[in-house]
């Protein structure tokens, strides 16, 4: 009876331990060659890629699930930003040419 039991085992475990040909597919543990390794890698940035694409979709510029407060915070900031540097500017604290670079970067 024991060596019956044991015949099953070792029949089931023989079959589970041949290599499988699908061994080196993106799923696996990442050992194999180099292209195992690259279709791997290029799969999972394909998956992480859509993932941002859809959250940039939903939560982005004009998005359906976009908090616009957060809209209107930044604009209030910048016009406080731009108000300190047009008096920045006219009171001599800086230079034309810093007041225009300085004003890109809050603009853009």
């Amino acid at each position: 009876m024991i060596q019956t039991i044991l015949s099953v085992f070792s029949f089931i475990s023989g079959k589970y331990e041949s290599d499988p040909h699908w061994d080196h597919w993106p799923f696996g543990p990442g050992y194999g060659d180099f292209w195992a390794s690259a279709a791997k890698m290029l799969f999972v940035a394909a998956i992480l890629g859509v993932i941002m694409l859809f959250l940039r979709l939903l939560f982005g510029p004009n998005g359906k699930f976009r908090d616009h407060e957060l809209d209107r915070e930044a604009e209030e900031m910048r016009e406080k930003e731009l108000a300190k540097l047009e008096e920045d500017l006219k009171s001599g604290k800086i230079s034309e040419v810093d007041y225009k670079f300085k004003k890109k970067r809050i603009l853009s």
